[in-house]
């Protein structure tokens, strides 16, 4: 059975995002406003996981977890708290009030689904940046190209030394993405000419400090933003070391493994 996620956030910009990430990684997201009645909606909607912004109704969220906890029919609802507030005070306030996970705004994709996991099957939420983890790891690299592209890309990446892993749609590798850490993506441009523009919009949607590298034929150069090192486009037909120089540069660019 689906999960059904409860948004409340008064930024539409905000809630069109999150309800997409939801929805997106396998979730039914219900969107109410600050001001509605939140509880007379959880007695006629039950709902599995509250994702709610913490300055929601005007700073009101914590009296709503408050009444939330106080409910014995609504008691057990797991809620995650997004917040621009990254004080310890604000953290304090928050566990106090009854939430059992705190986001800080801007926050990661896969931080806000680790986070509405973790409650909903109250697993223990870890509070480390994760920084250790990544010391000495070896890159990992989603390609999401053509079959005729498998070979170079496959063979640039065993001369790269960084481990490669396809998905055949893009919205597949951005929902991987979402969940797991990659150090760059490769996208078929000649695929899909709208390919571009919408890795440009996936990753604009949480300031993804991922590295895309863009595959284009002679006549077919996307439009990569100019002077943005995050987006570098590799014309065919390419060798094998071209595409590797390319992408090690890119990621070393983003502070990568080496």
């Amino acid at each position: 059975m689906t999960p059904t996620v409860l948004l409340i956030d008064e930024n539409e910009a905000v809630t069109s995002i999150v309800k997409a990430l939801l929805i997106r990684n396998g979730y039914s997201v219900e969107v109410l406003s600050p001001g509605a009645d939140v509880m007379q909606y959880l007695v006629e909607k039950p709902v599995d996981v509250i994702v709610s912004d913490a300055q929601a109704g005007n700073g009101n969220a914590y009296h709503l977890v408050r009444s939330i906890r106080s409910d014995p029919a609504t008691a057990d609802i797991p809620l995650v708290y997004l917040t621009a507030g990254a004080s310890l005070e604000d953290e304090f306030e928050a566990y106090l009030s009854g939430a059992d996970a705190f986001i800080t705004k801007p926050f990661r994709a896969r931080d806000l689904l680790a986070a509405v996991d973790n409650v909903l099957h109250r697993k223990p939420i870890s509070t480390s940046s994760g920084r250790l983890a990544v010391v000495q790891e070896v890159a990992r690299v989603l390609a999401c190209v053509s079959d005729e592209r498998h070979r170079l890309v496959r063979q640039a990446m065993k001369q790269a030394g960084f481990e490669l892993e396809f998905e055949t749609r893009l919205d597949r590798a951005f929902s991987r993405i979402d969940r797991e850490r990659f150090h760059l993506l490769i996208c078929d441009a000649t695929k899909d000419p709208d390919a571009a523009a919408q890795v440009r919009e996936f990753v604009s949607h949480f300031a993804l400090a991922i590295p895309v590298v863009l595959l284009h034929g002679k006549d077919q150069a996307p439009r990569a933003p100019a002077n943005d090192p995050q987006f570098v486009t590799v014309r065919l037909p390419a060798t094998t070391v071209e595409l590797a120089d390319k992408v090690r540069k890119a990621i070393l660019d983003f502070g990568g493994p080496p």
